[in-house]
This record gives C-alpha cells, sequence and structure tokens, in this order.
C-alpha cells in the first residue's frame, strides 16, 4: 500500500512538472507577462531608435522642424509596428490560458484578478513616454527653417480676414475671409528679420465669384516653439476695388432734388443685369465744402441713391469707379 502511494505521489509531481502546477492564478500571471515583454522590447528598441537619432541627427541634415519631427515620429513607428505584433501573440497566449477556464466562473474570475494585478503592478513599474524625447525636442528646435516665401503666406493666410480702414469705400462691417482660391496675385513688397520674427508688407489681390479687390497687410511671423514660422498677427494697412472700367456704361448717374433748398440728391440707375458698386467723393452744400468718400451698392435693372432729404445735400461729384461687388 506504501508503494502504491508513493507512485502516486511521483506521478502528482511529474504531472505538475509538466503543466508547471497550472493554476488560474499562474497562468492569469503568466498572461500578463507576456504584456511585461512587450513593454519591455518596446521601451528598448524605443530607446535604441531614439538614441541612434541623437547620435546621428547632425549627419541627417534637416532644412525644417518638420522634417525633422517626421523622421522622430518615423523611429517611434518602426518601434510600435514590433510592439503591436508582440502584442498580438500575447494576446493570443492570453485567450488560450483563459480558454482553460471558460464555463468555470470562480477559475475565470481567480484568472482575470490575477492578470490584472499582475498587469497594473508591471505598468506602475515601467517607465511611460517615449525615451530621450526631451533631448529629441530639444535637437530639434535647433533647426532654423527657410524665411517663408509667396506659397507658404498664401497658404498660411486661409481663414485670415481682411477689413478696410475708416473712410473708405467700405463699411466698417464689411470683411473678407481668404479661402483657398481667393488669392489671385501675391507679391511680397518687403521684409525684414526682427530678432526672432519675420516682418512682410504683402500686396494681394482677392477675387472670388464677383470683382477683384486690392490689399496690402503687414504680416508678423514668429518662430520660437513652432515647427514652423507661424503669422502671430496680420495689420490690415488698406484695402481698394480693383478698377476695370468694364461696367462704366452700366449706370447713369443723374443729380437730382427732392424739392426744397439743400435737398439735392444722386440717383445711379443699373441698366445691366449684375450687381454693381459705385464709389466715388461727394461736395455737401453745408458741411464746409469738403469732399466726402461714399459708396452704393446697386442691384441689377434697378435705382439707388445718396444724399437729398435728411441726408448730404449734393452740391458736386465724382465718380472713381464703377464695379461688381
Amino acid at each position: 500500500m506504501k508503494y502504491i502511494y508513493n507512485k502516486l505521489a511521483l506521478w502528482g509531481v511529474v504531472l505538475c512538472f509538466f503543466s508547471a502546477c497550472s493554476s488560474p492564478e499562474s497562468d492569469g500571471k503568466k498572461a500578463a507577462e507576456k504584456f511585461c515583454d512587450c513593454d519591455k522590447e518596446f521601451t528598448e528598441n524605443l530607446g535604441k531608435e531614439t538614441q541612434n537619432f541623437i547620435s546621428n541627427f547632425a549627419d541627417f541634415g534637416f532644412q525644417t522642424r518638420v522634417e525633422a519631427r517626421e523622421k522622430s515620429e518615423e523611429l517611434i513607428e518602426k518601434a510600435s509596428r514590433k510592439y503591436e505584433s508582440c502584442v498580438q501573440k500575447a494576446q493570443q497566449e492570453y485567450s488560450k490560458l483563459k480558454g482553460k477556464y471558460v464555463g468555470n466562473y470562480e477559475k475565470v474570475t481567480k484568472f482575470e484578478y490575477a492578470y490584472n494585478s499582475k498587469r497594473e503592478f508591471d505598468e506602475q513599474e515601467m517607465r511611460h513616454g517615449v525615451s530621450n524625447q526631451m533631448e529629441i525636442n530639444n535637437l530639434i528646435l535647433t533647426v532654423i527653417p527657410p524665411k517663408p516665401n509667396t506659397e507658404n503666406i498664401k497658404r498660411d493666410l486661409i481663414g485670415r480676414k481682411i477689413t478696410p480702414q475708416p473712410k473708405s469705400y467700405y463699411s466698417q462691417s464689411w470683411f473678407w475671409e481668404i479661402k483657398e482660391g481667393d488669392i489671385r496675385e501675391i507679391e511680397i513688397v518687403s521684409d525684414k528679420k526682427q530678432g526672432d520674427t519675420y516682418l512682410f508688407g504683402v500686396r494681394l489681390i482677392l477675387q472670388s465669384d464677383g470683382g477683384a479687390h486690392e490689399a496690402f497687410v503687414n504680416l508678423t511671423y514668429a518662430l520660437r516653439q513652432n515647427d514652423d514660422w507661424t503669422i502671430e498677427f496680420l495689420e490690415n494697412k488698406s484695402v481698394s476695388f480693383v478698377k476695370t472700367g468694364k461696367y462704366d456704361n452700366c449706370v447713369t448717374i443723374e443729380q437730382k432734388s427732392d424739392g426744397g433748398i439743400y435737398e439735392r440728391y444722386l440717383q445711379f440707375t443699373n441698366h445691366c443685369d449684375v450687381t454693381l458698386v459705385v464709389g466715388g467723393t461727394v461736395l455737401p452744400e453745408q458741411r464746409g465744402r469738403n469732399w466726402e468718400i461714399f459708396s452704393t451698392r446697386v442691384e441689377p435693372n434697378s435705382t439707388s441713391r445718396i444724399g437729398g432729404l435728411f441726408s448730404v445735400s449734393v452740391g458736386d461729384y465724382q465718380i472713381h469707379f464703377i464695379e461688381r461687388p
């Protein structure tokens, strides 16, 4: 009888050896360790890649910070692909080990508890974040990108607003928000480097569906911590209608009166089938004889007026342009 008990005990040791004394707790920890191994491998691979980037930074010859940033991200992506492959295998092992206890709620619960506890512990031990990230960022900031050119400026102006100056042909509520394709012409009139900023004087021709407008703006570009030169702010200097003369014969202008003294006004009649804007100056009869800028919108085949009763009485006038808005 003693012999039989000894033999059974021996077989128990053998079975435990081949099964690694399998239990929900040990299998849960084993599954978690597979993921931990992936984390360690990722950290090591990422450290090697980033250190190589740092050691050979000068040899890359980056012209822009964007290029340098993309290269560093490429190295991170390389390490990440290996990590994802490792995690897939770890997930397969996790499913295999957990599958041993399917149908046994108590054992599945023990497996999950052991797995989650081990994972949480390992994650606290691991250092998070990209290895050498601060040194990489500092190196990237040493790259000074080229001065912005006209194509850079056109791209950067999208979404910016052009607004008029006081006493212009435009109402103070008028603005032009630049969209892609609106800039028909661009010219850098002046540029100056001032400390860590660039100052540009820029001439623009803007046009969408209607008439064209010429705008002059000052742009201040800053680099600082940005990956490229970025517009810090835009200063509107002037905006005006581009004169073509195409619509000069579309509008007739008559000086009329509302009937009383100092009630003279201008009437504009549009004979064409497009909306037009008439701009010019008027000389009031009662206001110290100073010329005043005006503009009025005239709808297709319709009339518009300025001056007259309860407004300025027009003594004289000059027409500067008739164009589409």
